[in-house]
């Protein structure tokens, strides 16, 4: 099967003399024969595997099939994901097919990639990218599953709050458009960046090259208070498409609702302490072929950054009868953490039926970016996404998914609970002891959206007077008063404020809790 040559892998790198090969069985088995230091591995499913290697490496045979010889570059190819048969029909637009099996096509370009390619049928588009491979031996960190309750992590998941999640969804959706080259998305980056920054972290955001343009992620960092390189990430992408993409694309499921709740996530843990440290990441380009993942964890790689597990949501709003399911792929590298997902939601998030399956083909999301740079990733998406009716559509709005909660709120709790608890929270904010618990428990904020008047209930009593502040999305303040909190119910009047979201905070003292709502004139 093999013949041996003297060749490196600069020959494969600069597109010469090379053959684009399948090659049939587990990638982690398979290489044990292949000379893996001469080969790169372009694409890996549950049984097969696509690699580009030097010319004539490899004989075809035995498991093994030539796709395309000559002077071969991965970036000459687009993997297409279908999401029904018709989509083969449209492959003649985008070049001449090479490989097709079941759900995936590789497709060799001959021209550009277009960057908007809304077909019946097509998935989702992405450049054919090299992976580092790996057995999963190399780790660094066994992920723990529970072991009874944490309070921490059950105050955690208590906190996230469906009506703050709605508010950030509807507020991303207002945008019109948040597709990659738009003045559009560039502002909703700077409000991603705004409301990490308010919840007190630091955040930036990272600029990388899309071609004619450039776009940007938004990272913030929660660091570790015993091991501050050990990092977990919580991530989502804040682009959307559509036909209509630069004018028309809400995105609200696809993917609003993912990055509501990294923005969610940061709101809660940052009132918490943990030995590890967790980075909150939206990202920019994943429609076009998730260039900003992909320049996030190669950098973070090359840097050397020790990430152990990285949580991404892509989708997580629709939910038919029958398909309230979060489904959970993993490739081999990623195993233990998606086993660590299952139970920590089976333990804090019960509601929630999770579905994990070793399922390396999956590389439509973010996660697949940190597959290939050999870290521990998993998706987390609706089982029905293939039947979703607003993906990639003008009319993926809030308004058509609101029958289907709680199921994206139990979603995003178990994405939240995942990354508390591998994270390992060890107290409050600037609190010591065991005495103390957070926040003020508030049991409703209504109406949500407010006109005139909002009201506030407490699940508990309070002596004396409680603080409430308005803070506008630049984090200004706008109202602040005193209340009487003993009847645990309270009515802020809001004037003449403007339409918009805000921020509600209410505190006493070293206790405070905050949430989202929209003001509607």
């Amino acid at each position: 099967m093999l013949r041996t040559l003297i060749t490196v892998i600069l020959a494969v790198s600069i597109g010469y003399a090379s053959e684009l090969i399948v090659v049939e069985g587990r990638l982690h088995e398979e290489s044990r024969l292949l000379p893996m230091d001469e080969i790169q591995v372009a694409f890996e499913a549950a049984d097969y595997f696509v690699v580009i290697t030097p010319d004539d490496l490899l004989d075809e045979g035995s498991g093994m099939t030539i796709l395309d010889s000559g002077d071969l570059l991965p970036e000459d190819y687009l993997l297409v994901h279908l999401s029904s048969p018709a989509g083969l029909e449209w492959m003649e637009e985008l070049g001449e097919t090479v490989f097709q099996r079941e759900d995936i096509v590789i497709v060799k370009l001959t021209g550009s990639a277009p960057e908007i390619f809304v077909r019946e049928g097509v998935f989702f588009l992405q450049p054919l990218r090299v992976k580092r491979t790996g057995d999963g031996s190399d780790i660094p960190f066994l992920l723990q599953s529970p072991e009874g309750t944490d309070d921490y992590v059950s105050d955690i998941v208590a906190a996230v709050n469906e009506d703050s999640i709605k508010v950030v969804i509807q507020h991303l959706e207002d945008y019109g458009t948040r597709y990659s080259s738009t003045d559009n998305y560039d502002t909703a980056c700077n409000w991603v960046q705004e409301k990490f920054e308010y919840y007190g972290l630091d955040a930036e955001q990272q600029t990388f090259s899309m071609g004619s343009y450039n776009c940007q992620n938004v990272i913030a960092e929660l660091p570790g208070t015993t091991d501050s390189t050990k990092i977990y990430i919580i991530c989502g992408h804040l682009d959307s498409i559509s036909g209509s993409a630069p004018s028309i694309a809400p995105g609200a499921d696809d993917n609003a609702s993912g990055s509501s709740a990294v923005i969610e996530a940061a709101r809660i843990l940052t009132d918490y302490e943990f030995e590890y440290t967790i980075r909150f990441i939206c990202f920019g380009g994943e429609e076009q072929g998730l260039y900003g993942s992909s320049y996030y964890a190669s950098q973070a790689s090359s840097a050397g950054d020790d990430i152990l597990g990285v949580i991404n949501l892509d989708m997580v709003l629709y939910a038919p009868p029958g398909d309230e399911v979060i489904w959970v792929p993993y490739d081999t590298q990623s195993g233990d953490l998606a086993l660590a997902l299952e139970a920590i939601c089976d333990t804090y998030v019960p509601a929630l039926a999770v579905d994990i399956e070793y399922d390396p083909s999956a590389t439509y999301s973010d996660h697949s970016s940190f597959w290939n740079n050999g870290y521990a990733a998993v998706l987390g998406i609706e089982q029905a996404v293939w039947s979703n009716p607003f993906y990639h559509q003008t009319t993926d709005l809030l308004a058509n998914y609101i029958t289907y909660f709680p199921f994206g709120t139990n979603c995003i709790k178990g994405a939240i609970a995942t990354v508390a608890h591998l994270a390992v929270p060890t107290g409050l904010t600037g609190i010591s002891g065991e005495e103390i618990s957070p926040g003020f428990a508030i049991a409703s904020i209504s109406p949500n959206p407010a006109h005139s008047t909002l009201t506030v209930e407490l699940a508990r009593n309070f002596e004396g007077t409680v603080e409430v502040s308005l803070f506008d999305i630049t984090g200004r303040k706008v109202l602040s008063g005193s209340h009487d909190a003993s009847s645990r119910s309270m009515d802020i009047l809001l004037r003449d404020l403007p339409s918009g979201v805000y921020v509600v905070r209410i505190s006493s003292g070293i206790l405070s809790e905050t949430r989202n709502i929209v003001v509607s004139r």
